[in-house]
């Protein structure tokens, strides 16, 4: 990120929020998973300089009600797919806090975890 002072025309300004890498196409990611863990990434993994970390949160847990509501089939295709990702992300030598985040996303939300999910009702 660049911005105009006084000391030149250009300087670099840090950042610390959380940019998601982009999945491969080979990957087979639902392009809606892909989204949904963008954004859910960057609430999470983001510095408090770069969103208000009690909004994030906020958002998360709206998230994760909705996710409670996935179909077991569903919560399997899912997991499956964040699998994939995890093994990817690994393989690239990716953050561990975005290899972390992937692979306890289903169980942070409250998917599957002693609630005996049956689905929407």
């Amino acid at each position: 990120m660049t911005s105009n002072d006084s000391e030149g025309p250009v300087r670099w300004v840090a950042k610390t929020a959380f940019v998601m890498p982009v999945l491969p196409d080979s990957l087979r990611i639902d392009p809606l998973l892909s989204g949904l863990l963008h954004c859910m990434s960057f609430l999470e993994l983001s510095g408090d300089e770069d969103r208000d970390p009690d909004w994030a949160v906020e958002a998360m847990e709206h998230v994760a009600l909705y996710l409670q509501r996935v179909t077991p089939g569903d919560h399997a295709r899912i997991a499956e797919q964040l699998t994939r990702i995890v093994q990817w992300s690994e393989a690239r030598g990716e953050p561990e806090a975005f290899t972390s985040f992937v692979r306890d996303f289903l169980s942070n939300a409250g998917v599957g975890v002693d609630q005996g999910n049956e689905g929407p009702e």
